[in-house]
């Protein structure tokens, strides 16, 4: 590699802290945009492709895909006094 930042092997010399915090993964940009085009070109095959599905496949489906676009909420602590709570799910 003829990087000056790099040795002979292209292995990092001492020193170099890389990619700067925060900057963005050039290729992996690309990637996902590309994946994007391809998703949205196809949203309509990609719809009968899950209505053939049977419903437990599908939701199954759906949920494994979530776990990639939806982030991961944290189990939150409360410290505090305990209170009566209701909770009515009627009309």
């Amino acid at each position: 590699m003829s990087d000056d930042k790099r040795d002979e092997q292209g292995k990092f010399v001492a020193g170099n802290s890389g990619r700067p915090i925060g900057s963005k993964n050039l290729a992996s940009s690309q990637i996902r945009e590309t994946f994007q085009l391809l998703l949205s070109n196809n949203l309509e095959k990609i719809q009968e492709d899950l209505n053939e599905l049977e419903p437990k496949d599908r939701i199954k489906l759906l949920l494994d895909l979530s776990n990639y676009i939806l982030p991961k909420l944290r189990t939150t602590e409360y410290k505090g006094e305990a209170q009566n709570i209701t909770i009515d799910f009627s009309d």
